[in-house]
């Protein structure tokens, strides 16, 4: 009988497929001038209502992450914050807390006033990975 000599199998090692980084980053200087241009356009001749500010908020809100969602910024979460009220010689300070990677995770923030309310929005880019 004749012997057959037995050759090791071959293991076929792949390296990682995942993405560290994103094909398109969070560009500020665009966010910032899409939300400069939604917000002066939609607040310029806005007077203070309880009544239409709290809806006021929310399609602005939406408005701006849609806008910047055609952006196509490439693995990111866009969050958008808006806050409205009337103008009444006050102050205001607005806090976030998150955490943050400060090499992928960026935000743009615009400040608007007119005679009659002032706006503090504020666009986060979250990498996802």
């Amino acid at each position: 009988m004749s012997e057959r000599k037995s050759l090791p199998k071959q293991v076929r090692i792949y390296q990682p497929t995942y993405q560290l980084n994103s094909k398109k980053h969070f560009h500020q200087e665009n966010v910032k001038k899409i939300l400069q241009k939604i917000v002066d356009s939609e607040l310029k001749e806005i007077e203070y209502s309880e009544k239409i500010i709290p809806d006021l908020c929310l399609t602005l809100a939406e408005n701006i992450r849609t806008a910047i969602k055609e952006e196509n910024y490439d693995r990111y979460r866009i969050i958008v914050s808006v806050s409205i009220g009337q103008k009444r010689q006050q102050s205001v300070h607005v806090f976030h807390s998150f955490l943050w990677d400060h090499q992928r995770d960026a935000f743009v923030t615009h400040n608007f006033e007119n005679c009659h309310i002032y706006a503090n929005v504020v666009v986060y880019g979250v990498y996802l990975d």
